[in-house]
């Protein structure tokens, strides 16, 4: 008869991400669009990450998910004002753990970060996901979030420059 195997537990942290850890967050942004097989859409540098997490104010908020072997999972937030709450508001870009840890928490201890810092500053949090997500969706309402079907809209620099070509001053 074999032993028994007891089951491993591992520990993570949740931290603030700074401007030096730019290169292990494109790392992951570049995992996380592989996994969304969005991989050309990635336009982010290590230099504008850098620019970004360093500004005063940070122009991007980044929390990075740790264990034993580095970073595996991070959450990368705004502050934005949003006139009908007469609110700022945390607004999530990107959440993202990879595959390998799943449903380990970490996840969770994500979203726990940013209502830490939500509450901390009196901001809601909002976000946006892809409609198909189902278990985004479901993670998502078991932590008590709510959700409003919404079409996003994304006017990129070459069709703005088209517009202003054609409809002149």
């Amino acid at each position: 008869m074999s032993p028994e195997k007891t089951p491993q537990v591992l520990s993570f942290r949740v931290r603030p991400a700074t401007e030096a850890d730019a290169p292990v967050l494109l790392a992951l942004l570049r995992e996380f669009a592989a996994h969304e097989e969005s991989a050309h859409l990635m336009l982010a540098t290590e230099p504008r990450l850098r620019e970004a997490l360093g500004a005063t104010p940070p122009l991007l908020r980044a929390a990075l998910v740790e264990g034993p072997e580095g970073a595996v999972g991070f959450a990368t937030y705004t502050v934005d004002f949003m006139p009908w709450a007469n609110s700022r508001v945390l607004r999530l870009d990107d959440l993202y753990v990879r595959e390998s840890v799943r449903g380990a928490g970490l996840g969770r201890a994500l979203m726990r970060h940013l209502a830490e810092v939500g509450t901390a500053e009196g901001m809601p949090v909002r976000w946006e996901m892809r409609p198909d997500n189902a278990s985004a969706r479901a993670f998502y309402e078991r932590i008590g979030a709510t959700s409003r079907e919404k079409t996003v809209f994304r006017w990129m620099p070459d069709a703005m420059r088209r517009f202003l070509e054609e409809t002149g001053p």
